[in-house]
């Protein structure tokens, strides 16, 4: 461009026009520039009219982002709480006898120092221990529950349960023990609390009785199996079921990973593939997604919601995305025409106003990062949101932080944004320089 045209562009009246003409002195290779200066504002007036919709398109990618993120961060946290809840009962997979009845009373197997071994050498397991367990009846003066006690074979197994502790401790199991653990849930029905004597019923032919220790009370706030287990030795079970030391209800098994479940549970149902109990029996390997299936079934659920609420979420941001880019290149056409006769092709007009759209975007997902972090934190924080735990499994909206997840989000917020803005950019080739210059 020469010298005459510059000083011609100087004469214009408007004041866009002097920008173009000040940003063009000195080379002409600064032509990238020029939208730069266009789209700023130049009067106080054009700077108040910009705002509103500026703002309300920052603030729908934040609002957007934001859902998105506190919905992914609750979803993680309500799976990883509930399946931690249930395998601090049952472990992640049991190896029982085949034999089995409707009740919670399990038919013996018989310990072997050789499966164990091959069971430890699996990569994902992390502890096995044997287990018993054994319906029951505790009773008062006044009161009955029914109940089922459940006993390990040391202190060690039952340690989930020392941050559910609400009074007194857990069983010192590492010796033989008459200490029992009960639930908050239990000990409410029945009046019971740490440092009293209870007896335990077993329902047999004859009846047995037992009596124990209260040395700790808990409360998993999953009132399913509050109401349910009772802790204690696992000699004291053996003992009632007139077992002998080496007969055990069954391995209880615990995993570093729970993604590698079935692949561990199809290499222990080989390891027991027809595996002959002294007694004739069989064993079969059961995991919690079978015992129970209609809990991780709802967990799975939660997916597919979150799945609709991030499409939902990810198409209005980038909705209003495309309507700021339209009317930021609608209310530019004269500028456009301008630049076009100056030698501006389509493809440099397209990237610069998707440059200028992607910094309100930036401002959005900023924001919105910030806001969902805050959010998210202060819940994992101070749990200030409560539940109904009948309901829910849970007494408050866990959290659970993943930084590879909150990337994701955010690289496909911003990825999905600029492709829909780059096709919605192609009104810039139907703007003609003849015809944006006469308005």
């Amino acid at each position: 461009m020469d010298e005459n045209s510059v000083q011609s562009l100087e004469n214009m009246p408007t004041d866009i026009h002097q920008v173009i003409a000040n940003s063009l002195k000195g080379s002409s290779r600064r032509w990238w520039r020029l939208p730069l200066y266009l789209v700023r504002p130049t009067t106080v007036a054009n700077k108040r009219a910009k705002q509103p919709y500026m703002l309300i398109a920052t603030l729908a990618v934040a609002i957007s982002l934001a859902a998105m993120l506190v919905a992914i961060c609750v979803s993680r946290g309500f799976q990883t709480e509930i399946s931690n809840r249930v395998i601090g009962f049952l472990g992640h997979i049991q190896v029982l006898s085949m034999e089995r009845n409707a009740s919670y009373e399990l038919h013996p197997i018989f310990a072997s120092a050789d499966l164990v071994e091959k069971i430890r050498k699996c990569p994902s397991v992390q502890d096995i221990a044997p287990f018993c367990q054994k319906p029951c009846i505790i009773k008062t003066k006044t009161d009955m529950l029914g109940a089922v006690l459940k006993g390990y074979e040391n202190t060690q197994q039952l340690s989930y349960f020392a941050k559910f502790l609400v009074r007194g401790r857990l069983p010192k199991l590492d010796s033989l023990t008459d200490e029992i653990l009960i639930s908050e849930y239990c000990s409410r029905a029945l009046n019971l609390d740490t440092g009293k004597r209870a007896t335990i019923y077993f329902v047999e032919d004859p009846p047995r009785v037992w009596q124990c220790n209260i040395v700790g009370v808990y409360e998993t706030k999953f009132e399913n199996f509050d109401k349910t287990y009772l802790f204690t030795h696992l000699h004291a079970i053996q003992e009632m079921n007139g077992w002998t030391k080496e007969q055990i209800g069954g391995y209880e098994i615990r995993l570093s990973n729970f993604k590698e479940l079935s692949v561990t549970q199809d290499m222990l149902e080989e390891y027991t593939l027809g595996t002959l109990q002294p007694d004739g029996s069989l064993l079969r390997v059961e995991s919690i997604l079978d015992s129970h299936a209609s809990l991780f079934d709802w967990l799975a659920l939660q997916d597919i919601n979150i799945l609709v609420l991030f499409v939902l979420m990810l198409l209005v941001a980038a909705v209003n995305m495309v309507t700021v880019l339209l009317i930021l290149v609608l209310e530019r056409t004269h500028t456009i025409g301008l630049l076009k006769a100056f030698g501006a092709t389509t493809s440099q007009l397209q990237l610069l106003f998707l440059l200028l759209a992607s910094r309100i975007l930036l401002r959005g997902l900023l924001l919105g990062n910030t806001l969902a972090l805050v959010l998210c934190y202060s819940q994992y924080r101070w749990q200030w949101i409560q539940l109904p735990p009948a309901e829910y499994y849970v007494d408050y909206i866990p959290i659970e932080f993943n930084p590879w997840v909150i990337l994701s989000v955010n690289l496909g917020s911003v990825l999905l944004t600029l492709l829909l803005m780059f096709g919605a950019s192609h009104v810039i080739s139907r703007i003609a320089p003849s015809e944006a210059l006469r308005q």
